[in-house]
């Protein structure tokens, strides 16, 4: 297999824990210093010294966390390291299933064996976790997750990965027509709902290339590579939902001149990080993005009369769509 596509993922501690180790230990330092150039006849003794080796022990354990704990990926090879360096090896054969877990508002994904044996227990918001959920997901590791239990809104990136499904180029313009439906209908709920605003959405697809997603600006500045008929579907594809909240002709903006949008990644063509296959089309659930939509929509009625809005008579840089992929149809302004 040639070295560019080979799966290799790295995970380990954020950097915050280096960060918090050194403030930790130059602060119990900086402490001890003050006393020594500046003694006092009833200070010191049992009640400085305790705390001060409480810091430095707290610093180097943020710093022995950081360098030790980690997880890394390496096709089919997986190694994990705890915090006290122990190492332990496993395949992802050996992996029987995972959980999600969410305990004092912090979620942990915990692995286990065959047997039931737990393997090792990470963080999410380690970094590569991201990359190292969607490597389970190829591979169809069992992922257990009570989606009922209370988490923020950070949760829906998880939500996205462990329900998406893989589709063909055939598939693409039938789902994307369905799902224009289905969330054209929950915007227009909302528009019945808060006909007190005197605003609509306009709603569609946007497919683009990776090189336009990189580039800066607000969203409606946007240009897509992907603006005429397509003859094929690239390697980099993405097509988004774009909702733009309008009052007649003009587009609604905040204070700071930021449009008031949704912008759901939708259909992404992009690596596979399942073992021996190169790429594939990911579609996300559509239950769970007019989930997300209905969360935002929500917390938007609470919002409009209590900060400040105006309107904009700008235009959109790039077309939207009704549907998506191969043969998609315009949507006429």
């Amino acid at each position: 297999m040639e070295e560019h596509t080979k799966i290799q993922i790295q995970i380990r501690e954020s950097r915050i824990a280096l960060a918090a180790g050194g403030v930790s230990i130059a602060f119990a330092f900086f402490i001890l210093l003050m006393y020594l150039l500046h003694p006092k006849k009833d200070g010191g003794g049992f009640f400085l010294y305790l705390p001060l080796l409480l810091m430095l022990a707290s610093g180097v354990a943020f710093f022995v966390i950081y360098y030790n704990k980690k997880l890394l990926v390496e096709e089919m090879d997986i190694c994990y390291v705890n915090l006290f360096g122990k190492t332990r090896q496993f395949t992802l054969d050996e992996i029987g299933f995972c959980k999600i877990d969410m305990g004092g508002g912090k979620a942990a994904l915990s692995l286990y064996d065959l047997l039931g044996n737990k393997l090792c227990k990470l963080d999410f918001d380690m970094p590569g976790m991201g990359e190292f959920l969607q490597y389970l997901v190829d591979n169809r590791v069992k992922i257990e997750w009570n989606r009922g239990q209370k988490r923020g809104r950070e949760m829906m990136i998880p939500d996205l990965i462990l329900y998406e499904t893989a589709v063909c180029e055939e598939e693409i313009n039938k789902c994307a027509a369905d799902f224009y439906e289905e969330a054209g209908k929950c915007f227009r709920d909302w528009e019945k709902r808060n006909k007190k605003f005197e605003v609509q959405w306009e709603i569609g697809f946007a497919q683009y290339r990776e090189e336009d997603l990189k580039k800066k600006g607000q969203a409606w500045e946007r240009m897509s590579s992907l603006d005429e008929e397509m003859l094929e579907i690239p390697e980099d594809y993405t097509c988004v939902l774009e909702a733009y909240l309008k009052r007649g002709n003009e587009y609604i903006v905040n204070r700071k001149g930021e449009e008031v949008a949704v912008q759901i990644p939708y259909l992404v063509r992009c690596r596979s990080y399942q073992v021996g296959e190169k790429n594939r089309i990911r579609k996300s659930d559509e239950k769970v993005v007019i989930e997300g939509i209905r969360s935002y929509l929500e917390m938007l009625s609470k919002e409009l009369p209590r900060r400040k809005y105006r309107t904009e008579a700008y235009v959109l840089k790039h077309k939207l769509w009704k549907d998506a992929g191969l043969g998609a149809k315009e949507i006429v302004r």
